[in-house]
């Protein structure tokens, strides 16, 4: 029988929308994955979007993700002035049928949960040793953040945003949320990467996340930059695989990139009875196998 975090983990992976939710397709693809009280809204736009019984679509026949951008940008705007959408980023996201396939359109992201879309995150699990004794660096997230205000999270971690990479995210992130310098994140080694998908009060959270590691200087101590981080805790993971057993108040997605990393440095091992079903419900989009940083 599955402990309380791989239930924890379960809960935070394996959402299905095709129960309750609507499809929405764009450019003859399934985008995205609506709820039929959202998009009852979207039917004062007859002629951006067909909305019926069995799904949402786009409307139009565009000749670019651009044109197809300005059309929806003007239906996003219109909502969150009705305050139908809420949380307002002013950063564009990209969407498309992969991350490394061509852009069907760009959406404010605020609205990507509403529509269901998938997006893309970094994050970064921030080690160091401390007498021996091997680390984790958690953040606490500020009590304004729109989004898991007060909850723990990893070092650094941000949406990927139009135009940028998995690495430039990190190296962005990892300075404005940690004061993490160049230097530092440059060392930092792509791990693979683990899907979120969840039911939210918004709609849907569909999200990939590219994971990271990097090693941290023992006297390292991060300096938020941004104000979007309230404090820092250096842990061991020894404690850290505490808090997780008991439910401390992470945010999913930390959660789930915290799991992953210590499944990979045999922290989490095969003599859990329930190993399997936790590592099926990360649902791994590569394992890139390599030795323990911490040298195990």
């Amino acid at each position: 029988m599955p402990h309380q975090l791989t239930k924890r983990v379960i809960d935070a992976t394996s959402f299905d929308p095709t129960a309750t939710m609507l499809p929405f397709t764009a450019n003859g693809l399934l985008v995205g994955w609506l709820r039929s009280s959202f998009a009852a809204h979207l039917e004062a736009w007859p002629e951006t979007f067909s909305v019926r019984p069995r799904g949402i679509s786009l409307l139009g026949d565009y000749a670019s993700a651009e044109h197809r951008s300005a059309a929806i940008t003007g239906v996003i705007e219109s909502l969150a002035s009705q305050e139908v959408i809420r949380g307002w980023r002013s950063e564009q996201v990209t969407v498309a049928e992969s991350f490394y396939a061509p852009s069907i359109f760009y959406i404010e992201r605020a609205a990507s949960l509403y529509f269901g879309l998938t997006m893309y995150a970094s994050h970064l699990n921030a080690l160091v040793m401390r007498k021996g004794i091997p680390h984790m660096w958690l953040a606490r997230r500020a009590a304004s953040k729109h989004q898991d205000p007060g909850k723990l999270d990893n070092i650094a971690a941000g949406r990927i945003a139009r135009g940028f990479s998995p690495i430039e995210t990190l190296m962005k992130e990892s300075f404005e949320e940690a004061g993490i310098v160049e230097r530092l994140a440059k060392n930092a080694k792509s791990t693979g990467a683990i899907k979120s998908r969840r039911e939210v009060e918004e709609g849907l959270h569909h999200e990939i996340i590219f994971t990271h590691d990097v090693v941290l200087p023992e006297n390292f101590i991060p300096q938020n930059q941004d104000g979007e981080v309230a404090e820092f805790m250096c842990i061991s993971i020894h404690e850290i695989m505490k808090m997780l057993e008991d439910g401390a108040d992470f945010t999913a997605d930390a959660m789930l990139v915290i799991v992953d990393c210590l499944i990979r440095h045999a922290y989490i091992t095969s003599d859990r009875d329930d190993y399997l079903e936790l590592i099926q419900a990360l649902k791994l989009y590569h394992w890139r196998g390599f030795a323990s940083i911490f040298g195990r």
